[in-house]
């Protein structure tokens, strides 16, 4: 009788703990976005051009160099920053200038940012400069685009943009 008494405490305290979790589960609806919209995700990890030029060092500054230094010409090691550009149906959604990575500013400039529009037919444009020296966009995608509800298509960088 005691033993009885012991499972049928014991079931009751599981179903105590058990029925919260399974409600809490189930309720409420979650939904990650609203069910008319479409998310555009922008990532970009690409190397600006290098900054300066070469200079060809003269032969007493050549001399002058420790044996395993010795170079006929110094480069700068510095790239340029990403300047970036997101324009959807005419509307400036993101502008961003993203400095180059590392400590002398020589590595990939690196950037995502999540952007959600409405669902249906949309015009894309993505314009990127990646040379200091010259003015205006050096990449760019400019395409329409039809996006479902709860849609996500990703624009990324790789020899010039993509959207997939």
């Amino acid at each position: 009788m005691i033993n009885a008494r012991r499972y049928l405490a014991q079931a009751l305290l599981y179903a105590l703990f058990f029925l919260p979790l399974v409600y809490l589960s189930q309720q409420p609806d979650y939904r990650h976005m609203d069910e008319h919209m479409a998310v555009l995700k922008l990532a970009v990890r690409h190397a600006g051009a290098i900054i300066g030029e070469c200079t060809a060092l003269s032969e007493a500054d050549f001399a002058n160099l420790p044996a395993n230094m010795r170079r006929p010409e110094v480069c700068p090691r510095e790239r340029s920053p990403l300047q970036l550009e997101l324009i959807i149906d005419g509307k400036l959604l993101y502008r961003e200038t993203v400095p180059p990575s590392g400590l002398h500013k020589d590595g990939i400039s690196s950037m995502y940012r999540r952007v959600v529009v409405p669902a249906g037919a949309h015009h894309v444009q993505l314009l990127m400069n990646d040379n200091v020296a010259i003015e205006g966009a050096t990449w760019q995608l400019d395409q329409n685009i039809q996006l479902r509800p709860t849609q996500v298509i990703v624009a990324s960088f790789k020899e010039g943009f993509r959207l997939q």
